[in-house]
């Protein structure tokens, strides 16, 4: 059940007029139940995964606070083992079982020894990466005496379902998302209209853009390849703005559901492509996953390993991992990589940088621009291990892509088309930017915000993608 769905239209109709109607107590069933009609829509045996991790995680922070309580830090230790266990157990058996033992069956290969398939045909439950890491921060707050236990357990079940963000994130804290369920919630008319427009812009950002560059980007990335320079750079700034649009429209349609429903999820994207750098690129881009892995990877290895100059370092495994969350295949490792071997380069050099503008004031603004422009073209070169399904493949189009220029007789089309279904984004992305403001139209007089409604409205309907496409991250 897709959000640009007209099956998800009528649910989501259904679902809001009984919530209306509903008491607190009686939205959260009806919350519940409908987020788990949701997710068993794909298949009803991942209920079966996301309510077993559910029961462990809950009974387990219990168990975690009372051993606190009694003083017996071993047992806390060992209910917090158990649901990290459980969870990363379930995430690494359905993500990363066939990956690894696909790779242990070619390393053997290369050494002559040959290996029976140990193999197993097994589906990957949707949205088992954020589920499993929202809870797993539940509990890891619990132990470390900043989270209380929720004593809800239909509370604690609606946390780690709760429909709009249980697919693609973003990825909630407790301390932020629990108390917004327990406690009663008033749906307001600055959330009816803000909620509004995060849906149509999400849904806009998703089937106008994203699905229409889509056929454009799988032609050049997996029918016939890109064959010149000019080709392959149109198509990798294609790639990236569809990526963008794509997972940014989800969230901010999830952001827009929940405000209908008097929640206030967490921002997870805030205008990434005018990062100037490697750091402020993953300060803006995924938020909640960025922040997630600073909490409980980065600072933890920066904690323990500190005397070895970890603050410094400790981005490279954290960035290895991050890779490695995004999908099994050794295309996103080396993404994830790259991407920590550059927020090191940038740790390095930042201090010269900033040193260098101190001295040369006038030169603030030129290293601003000149950083988002090469951040920018960083993300597309990185991009090219992301989108590929091999590593062998990114390799030969990074050669490509600065072998010189070199143009086909698409190119100029190819280009046109990418810029008629980006030049929506375009102008709201400066007008955001140069504001500072995410919600740049409510400067505007309620006329010409209609206008533009109206008009996003009439682009969706008349260029909107013809057939419904599953958002990126629901693979990961």
């Amino acid at each position: 059940m897709l959000f640009n769905s007209g099956e998800f239209l009528f649910f989501f109709i259904f679902v809001y007029g009984l919530y209306l109607l509903s008491s607190h107590r009686w939205q959260n069933y009806l919350l519940l139940a409908a987020s788990y009609l949701f997710y068993g829509s794909w298949d009803w045996r991942f209920l079966i995964l996301i309510l077993f991790s559910t029961v462990v995680d809950y009974t387990a922070a219990i168990y975690i606070d009372r051993a606190r309580e009694k003083g017996i830090e071993k047992r806390a230790k060992a209910w917090l083992l158990l649901s990290v266990s459980t969870n990363l157990g379930l995430l690494g058996f359905f993500k990363y079982y066939n990956f690894f033992a696909g790779s242990l069956m070619d390393l053997a290969g290369r050494f002559g020894v040959s290996l029976s398939p140990f193999t197993l045909n097994i589906i990957l439950p949707a949205g088992i990466s954020f589920y499993t890491f929202q809870a797993m921060s539940y509990t890891i707050d619990v132990y470390r005496g900043r989270q209380t236990p929720c004593k809800s357990l239909p509370d604690f079940t609606l946390f780690v379902a709760f429909f709009p963000q249980l697919m693609a994130g973003p990825i909630e804290r407790a301390k932020e998302l629990l108390p917004q369920i327990e406690n009663p919630r008033r749906v307001t008319q600055e959330d009816l209209i803000d909620g509004g427009w995060l849906i149509l812009w999400g849904l806009f950002k998703k089937v106008f853009i994203a699905d229409n560059l889509a056929p454009y980007t799988y032609w050049a990335f997996t029918m016939n390849r890109a064959q010149t320079s000019s080709d392959l750079y149109i198509a990798s700034i294609a790639f990236v703005i569809r990526f963008y649009c794509d997972f940014s429209g989800y969230s901010d349609m999830a952001l827009g559901l929940g405000r209908f429903f008097g929640v206030r999820l967490h921002r997870n994207f805030y205008l990434p492509y005018f990062s100037s750098n490697p750091t402020e690129f993953w300060n803006r881009w995924h938020i909640t996953l960025s922040r997630w892995f600073r909490d409980y990877v980065y600072g933890p290895i920066r904690k323990e390993f500190s005397a070895y100059g970890a603050k410094t370092w400790a981005v490279l495994p954290t960035m290895f991992l991050v890779g490695l969350w995004h999908g099994a295949n050794w295309t996103f490792v080396v993404w994830g990589t790259l991407w920590g071997a550059a927020l090191l380069v940038h740790r390095l050099i930042q201090p010269r940088l900033a040193s260098f503008e101190e001295r040369n004031p006038g030169t603030g603004r030129f290293m601003k621009w000149g950083g988002t422009i090469l951040t920018f073209h960083m993300w597309i070169v990185i991009g090219l291990f992301f989108v590929n399904t091999n590593v062998h493949e990114s390799f030969s189009d990074v050669c490509l892509l600065f072998s010189g220029f070199s143009a086909s007789r698409y190119s100029k089309k190819d280009l046109y088309t990418v810029l008629y279904y980006s030049w929506p984004l375009v102008l709201m992305q400066f007008a955001q930017n140069r504001y500072g403001d995410l919600d740049v139209l409510k400067r505007l007089s309620l006329p010409l915000r209609v206008v533009i409604y109206c008009a996003l409205l009439v682009l969706l309907m008349v260029n909107g993608a013809e057939h419904e496409q599953e958002f990126i991250y629901f693979q990961f």
